[in-house]
């Protein structure tokens, strides 16, 4: 497996654009829906979220729900629990984050009604999950998950942080269409390619992944992409109608 240096070499060779056009986006839109003293969900939190742990000094309070326990001290809460039956009350948050979880939900429609029921009306659900009609993502549903913890051990995730996949929500009209009927409002919604990430098992591998990801920038070939981000609003309306 390559180091973190090595990967960042090859990434400026290239790719010089990757992290602003993969992170830096993300980040922005993240940012500008993120306000001072927010009491954020970290929805699927693992050990905490990385876009929330870079801007933790923004975030008053932080709480993380899981079905394991990780090492939460980089959240100022934790609890045991399913996004489809959330141990919290109505309203709670300002925003919650779940980042590559929706593929793990076997129950997306019951976790997205969760997510709108503690968020305060106009709260955000911001979102990161792979698109399965792309390459990367359609081979992946063929394999078993013990296959898919050796391989994703080969690049640094640990077997027990792989969990089953069951992607119910993972194209851009089932997750408009479920969201939808949960409350929400699309607010901004952005595809990006990380072929490169599953890749990084030798110089050669990680290179052509760089130049797939890269490739896949041409508004003709957006579809292969294979991850969406999504924030989406909790409509006023519809939250107080629930």
């Amino acid at each position: 497996m390559l180091s973190e240096e090595e990967k960042k070499a090859l990434e400026r060779r290239y790719d010089p654009d990757l992290q602003a056009e993969v992170f830096g986006r993300f980040e922005a839109q993240f940012l500008a829906r993120l306000r001072e003293g927010a009491v954020v969900l970290d929805a699927g939190s693992g050990p905490g979220s990385w876009i929330l742990q870079a801007h933790r000094e923004r975030i008053g309070l932080l709480v993380g729900v899981d079905v394991y326990r990780p090492d939460v001290s980089r959240l100022d809460g934790f609890v045991l629990g399913r996004c489809e039956q959330l141990p919290f009350v109505a309203g709670a948050f300002d925003m919650v984050v779940a980042y590559l979880v929706f593929e793990h939900l076997p129950e997306p429609r019951l976790a997205f009604r969760e997510y709108a029921r503690v968020l305060k009306p106009g709260g955000y659900l911001v979102f990161k999950t792979p698109a399965v009609h792309t390459p990367l993502f359609l081979l992946a549903r063929l394999l078993p998950t013990g296959l898919h913890r050796r391989l994703k051990g080969r690049i640094g995730v640990a077997e027990g942080e792989v969990f089953p996949t069951y992607y119910r929500v993972n194209t851009l009209r089932r997750l408009e269409r479920e969201l939808g009927a949960a409350g929400f409002q699309r607010d901004w919604l952005h595809r990006v390619d990380q072929t490169y990430a599953y890749l990084a098992h030798g110089r050669w591998s990680y290179t052509l992944g760089l130049l797939y990801s890269r490739l896949t920038r041409r508004p003709i070939l957006g579809w292969l992409r294979n991850q969406i981000i999504g924030i989406y609003r909790l409509s006023s309306r519809d939250r107080v109608m629930r």
